[in-house]
């Protein structure tokens, strides 16, 4: 017996079943909130990555559609009268479609897509950790 602040409070040498149970329980429920957590942190990782891949595919965007405007501008020009307002309509229409290319070019070589490895592989390992234990013998 130990006396703590005036009580008298019983020593244990071990926890009870119970204590021991709890502390399964609570660090079972820690490892899962983490495991979950794992994955969030390397999807958030991946998007953060590409938010630049996604600018890129934004202003290549923008030149189609101003490739387009030009576009229509040609045909109307080529349409109402044959003279040199076809051609810098012309001239636009090479340069929106360059810009366009160059820019969607960029875009797609910094593009980086990929799933969650280290969640996957933590979650492999976890499970060979788990079947090593629980079956006693070395899992493959």
């Amino acid at each position: 017996m130990r006396v703590v602040s005036g009580t008298v409070a019983p020593v244990y040498e071990r926890p009870g079943y119970r204590t021991l149970l709890a502390r399964i329980r609570e660090n079972v429920r820690t490892y899962i909130r983490k495991q979950l957590e794992l994955p969030r942190q390397e999807i958030a990782e991946i998007v953060r990555a590409n938010v630049a891949a996604a600018k890129w595919f934004g202003v290549a965007l923008a030149f189609v559609f101003m490739f387009l405007i030009a576009l229509v501008f040609l045909i109307v020009a080529l349409i109402a009268l044959m003279l040199p307002l076809w051609a810098s309509a012309l001239i636009v229409l090479v340069l929106m479609g360059l810009g366009a290319g160059i820019t969607g070019f960029v875009g797609y070589q910094r593009l980086d897509l990929r799933g969650p490895t280290r969640s996957i592989n933590s979650v492999k390992e976890t499970i060979r950790w788990a079947k090593q234990r629980l079956l006693g013998r070395s899992a493959s």
